[in-house]
Order: C-alpha cells, then sequence, then structure tokens
C-alpha cells in the first residue's frame, strides 16, 4: 500500500505542478485525467470486492502492480492530451482499485475477529502513512534533478517493488464456506437508512478531501510560494498523520466511529478554509499541519464503521459498491476544482467549495450515527 499511494497518489501532486508534467499539459486536462482515473477506479472497485471475497487479494494485489509499473511508463512517454486521459482512465484508474486500501481492508476483515479489526487498520494505515513523507519531497527533487518524464520512470518501478512482496506474503484468503456460498446481492445493505445517509456524507467528504491533495501544492505555489517550501510542508503534514493514523481507527472502539470520522472532517474542513486565502506563510504551514493532524485516519475510519454494519462474506462486496459510489465525488471533485481554476483564473472559489463540502459532510455522517426506531 506504501508503495502504490506512493507512486500514484502522493506523486501526482508533484507531478500536476508546473516545473513538472503541468508545464506541458494543462491543470484542467491533468486534473480530468486523475478525476477520470478515480471514477474507473470506483466502478472497478465492484468486480474487485466481489473476487476477494471469493479468493482472496494475494494476487488482485500483485498483478494490479505490475499493471500500474506499465501504466506509468506509458504517461512518463505521453505527447498528446488524449494519450495521459487514455493511459489514467483505463490503466492507472483500474489498477488503483487493485493497490489501494480497499482490498487491504477486505483482507483485515478476513483475518480479524471484531476486537481485532481497528487495531490491525490502525496498524496498517501507519505504516502506510510514510509514503506522504518519502513519496512528496522525493518526487519533488527528482523532478528538479531528472525532469517529470523520467521521474515518471522511476515511480514505475517503485511500482513494480510492491507485486513480489504481494505474491510472497500476503497469504490471508476467505473461509472456505464463504468461499462456496453464493453471494448475496450487494445493494441489500444500502436498503438500511444509516448507510444511505453515511454514503452520501463520504462522496461528499472524500471527494473534497481528494481534490485538496491534488491541488494544495499547486495552490500554495501559485500564491507564490516555491515548490521546495510547499513540498517540505506536505511531507511535514504526512508525518504529522502518523499518530492520528493509529490512535483514531483505535479511539473508535470507545467513542461511535461515525462521530471520530464526523470530527476528522470538521478539521478537515479547517484545513481548506485556511486555502482560500492562504498568502501568509502561517496560513499555509497551518493548513498543512491540520490537514496531517486528522488525514490519515479519513480512509480507514469508513472502514471501521462500515466493518461494524456488513458481515464478513459480503464486505468486499459492499465496500466494492459503496466505493464506486464515492468515486463519483473523488473523480468529479478534483477536476471540477481544476476546471474552476482554470475558468476563475485562481483557487479561491474552489477552496471555499470544498470546505463547504467537508462541512456537509460531517454532519451527514454524525447523522447516520443516531439511533432510530
Amino acid at each position: 500500500m506504501t508503495l502504490s499511494y506512493g507512486a500514484l497518489y502522493y506523486g501526482f501532486a508533484v507531478l500536476i505542478t508546473r516545473p513538472a508534467a503541468g508545464s506541458e499539459f494543462s491543470r484542467g486536462l491533468l486534473s480530468a485525467a486523475y478525476g477520470g482515473s478515480v471514477l474507473t477506479s470506483g466502478l472497478a472497485a465492484v468486480p474487485v470486492g466481489r473476487a476477494a471475497d471469493r479468493f482472496g487479494v494475494r494476487w488482485l494485489v500483485a498483478g494490479g502492480a505490475l499493471a500500474g509499473a506499465g501504466g506509468l511508463l506509458a504517461f512518463g512517454a505521453a505527447q498528446a492530451g488524449w494519450q495521459v486521459l487514455a493511459i489514467w482512465w483505463l490503466v492507472l484508474g483500474p489498477v488503483a482499485a487493485l493497490t489501494f486500501y480497499e482490498p487491504a481492508y477486505v483482507a483485515i476483515q478476513q483475518a480479524f475477529g471484531a476486537e481485532g479489526r481497528a487495531r490491525a487498520i490502525a496498524v496498517l494505515t501507519l505504516t502506510a502513512g510514510f509514503s506522504g513523507p518519502i513519496f512528496t519531497p522525493l518526487t519533488g527533487e527528482l523532478v528538479d534533478a531528472l525532469g517529470w518524464r523520467d521521474t515518471t520512470r522511476v515511480l514505475a518501478l517503485a511500482m513494480a517493488c510492491a507485486a513480489p512482496v504481494a505474491a510472497l506474503l500476503i497469504r490471508v484468503g476467505p473461509p472456505t464456506e464463504a468461499r462456496a456460498r453464493r453471494r448475496k446481492p450487494s445493494l441489500d445493505a444500502f436498503r438500511a437508512w444509516r448507510v444511505r445517509v453515511f454514503t452520501l456524507g463520504a462522496v461528499l467528504a472524500y471527494g473534497a478531501t481528494e481534490a485538496l491533495i491534488v491541488h494544495r501544492i499547486a495552490r500554495f505555489q501559485e500564491l507564490g510560494f516555491s515548490l521546495g517550501t510547499v513540498t517540505f510542508w506536505a511531507a511535514l503534514s504526512g508525518l504529522a498523520t502518523l499518530p492520528g493514523r493509529y490512535l483514531l481507527p483505535l479511539l473508535a472502539r470507545r467513542v461511535p466511529a461515525t462521530v471520530v470520522f464526523a470530527g476528522v472532517l470538521g478539521v478537515l474542513a479547517i484545513s481548506a478554509g485556511l486555502m482560500i486565502d492562504g498568502d501568509a506563510y502561517w496560513q499555509m504551514a497551518l493548513s498543512f499541519v491540520v490537514f496531517g493532524l486528522v488525514f490519515g485516519s479519513a480512509l480507514p475510519l469508513r472502514a471501521v464503521v462500515m466493518g461494524e454494519w456488513t458481515a464478513t462474506a459480503v464486505f468486499g462486496t459492499v465496500m466494492g459498491a459503496q466505493a464506486a459510489m464515492i468515486a463519483v465525488g473523488r473523480a468529479g471533485t478534483p477536476a471540477l476544482t481544476g476546471g474552476m481554476h482554470d475558468w476563475l483564473d485562481g483557487y479561491t472559489a474552489a477552496m471555499a467549495l470544498i470546505c463547504g463540502m467537508l462541512v456537509a459532510g460531517a454532519v451527514l455522517v454524525l447523522l447516520s450515527g443516531r439511533r432510530v426506531r
């Protein structure tokens, strides 16, 4: 997970900037490429989740890592905008469904009982949290030293290294009886009021968070800060996520997970608010620090909530269906942010919209946890 997120997620936040791929392709095009990849990742999450329920995730992750390396090599060689779009939409999007957190959550659901899952998710996200502090500044240094195309090839090599790790070390699989049992339709879970409300809140929240990750470096660079300064604070923000990655999922064992998740989204809204007009150095620094304190727990808390509400035999199927819905927000919001930037000649209005989406998402997640008769 660390290598996959570093190569495809944190690395792209640097590659989108003007010294990198942003110097050859427009911000709107690159945002559309990434946003489209999130959408195709969500679509791919449905069959990936079903396959993970039936067969486990070992070969899904290993194959996805190799495909991701090939996709990054192709991106590093792209010369036209349509090639960038095709690579991210058709290759790297499905790769994300195979190599990001979703398969790992299924493996944890299959390997641990209810008492151990929160701790296992905390350990997973703590270790994978090093991807941001490592890959963000490293990608920036490589862009300065090698150019963005050779940097992308280095990221492809890192992605390929995840394949043997997955093939050799991921051993867990579904229980034999679950493998043989006919799957229930994944939409059955969404008949519950709390799941529908929670999913709507997650669509808004994860869409806004995705846009912040993709555009925050470019946002502060546009406000006059050097790429080196911004990537330094982004890396520091990544380090700041480490305590929250471990402690906040564990807190969900004592406090309702929806309450913890809503609080996390509220703090992320503060970080987004500081980006609306963040031309002061303290605003830039504080935005990264506040974001880092809670961001690492935003993804695993969804798995904690859904793990409490979903049977293990269909967990991957339900999470995959939900990921497909969430992908609408995760794909549309970064693309909308890039389009608003190009149209309005700046990020101010887009950052205000993102802040509002996070607040709305927090309210909906909080409501989903309320007991209903």
